[in-house]
């Protein structure tokens, strides 16, 4: 077991009656906390021991609670929702994109996705030990190929991936993408291609994800199988591709005729990189949720283009997956306190206590009109 600590946050410090204030709490080593609204009446912190005297007040947030398991990665991801069903009935499916791997940090990288890490179950292009790697599954047996070639940080290239349901074929395409290779001279330059075999039962609904794979915890989300890396105009079919067609089929996606989704990053950028967090899928369907904060506006494969966003916004159609902090929207430990109406002003505290360790997260209670946001809280240990 880790060892004992617990923190909080509030995501205010001024707060008037009737309004909310939410308490963000993180646990290690216990399977359950305390929590207690204290009144401040006197806090010195000039001496070796600071002097803490407080008060009990009633409230609704006075409460022995459960640790909350959280099934959050904490690296950026896209999410599609809605895409469970994106693949039913599909005889076949091709995977695709342009990517420029970093130095990789874990085993298993998931790219582009269809895949339950809890399961086995799905399809998804992965980066296994630097390797791409191709994974399909119906949760009994599971097929797996890799290029033996691994990818070397900073460099793009044009990925593929097919696998069709009938024969139980599968094949995996790599290349490295340069200027050279964007001639007919030069097509088949670096390009590797792997077939597997494998038929299996059924393709399992399972959401598509970018940078990420997902996992079932009480609702689907992303698995601690995070891509490291730029990702360009990812794309999935619903249909098989031979191998010998996967070679340039980047240029070719969307004229698929069964064509899934594609995704457009440089879609919602402005001259100053500004952008939403939703990321247009081109057919029109499967539109994609960033998490965590993915950085936009980065160069692609074609590299820096004069004349800014503006004036090449498709230049700029990459987006990067690096280490970010957990969106706090999506943590569940959380716990809300309505101020009630008639509580005094003055300095309040949130007690927090799990066996032999506490924590105070301070805030104020004001009844003046709000004129200014202050930023940020403190705690009190």
């Amino acid at each position: 077991m880790s060892a004992l600590e617990i923190h909080g946050q509030a995501d205010r410090f001024n707060v008037r009656p009737l309004e909310d204030i939410c308490f963000t709490i993180v646990c290690r080593g216990t399977s359950s906390f305390r929590t207690q609204l204290l009144r401040v009446e006197r806090y010195s912190g000039d001496a070796a021991i600071p002097l803490l005297e407080t008060t009990q007040v009633t409230s609704s947030i006075d409460a022995h609670t459960e640790r909350r398991l959280h099934a959050i990665c904490v690296r950026p991801f896209l999410e599609v929702p809605g895409s469970e069903d994106a693949l039913s009935g599909a005889s076949g499916v091709t995977l695709g994109a342009l990517i420029r791997p970093d130095v990789p940090e874990a085993a298993y990288q998931g790219v582009l996705t269809a895949w339950d890490t809890t399961t086995n179950r799905g399809i998804g292009i992965f980066l296994r030990d630097q390797r791409l790697t191709l994974l399909v599954g119906d949760g009994h047996a599971k097929l797996e190929i890799s290029l033996p070639e691994p990818l070397q940080p900073g460099n793009w290239y044009e990925i593929a991936a097919s696998y069709d349901q009938t024969t139980g074929l599968a094949a995996l395409f790599q290349r490295p993408y340069t200027s050279s290779t964007q001639s007919p001279r030069g097509a088949g330059r670096g390009s590797r291609t792997i077939t597997g075999h494998r038929k299996l039962a059924h393709l399992p609904e399972v959401p598509l994800m970018l940078g990420a794979s997902a996992k079932y915890i009480s609702g689907w989300t992303a698995a601690e199988e995070s891509f490291i890396g730029t990702i360009e105009a990812p794309y999935v079919i619903a249909k098989s591709t031979p191998a010998t067609d996967l070679r340039g089929l980047h240029s070719r996606r969307l004229n698929a005729p069964a064509l899934v989704a594609a995704w457009d990053f440089s879609q919602g950028l402005s001259e100053d990189g500004l952008h939403t967090d939703e990321v247009p899928d081109v057919v029109g369907s499967f539109d994609a949720r960033c998490v965590n904060a993915p950085l936009r506006a980065v160069p692609g494969h074609r590299g820096n283009a004069t004349g800014g966003i503006r004036a090449s916004p498709e230049s700029y159609g990459a987006i990067r997956l690096r280490q970010r902090r957990p969106d706090p929207e999506r943590w569940k430990s959380q716990i809300t306190l309505r101020v009630p109406a008639g509580l005094a002003a003055g300095f309040y505290s949130l007690q927090l206590r799990a066996t032999t360790v506490e924590e105070f997260v301070p805030f104020v209670v004001t009844h003046k009109p709000r004129a200014l946001t202050p930023e940020g809280t403190g705690t009190i240990h």
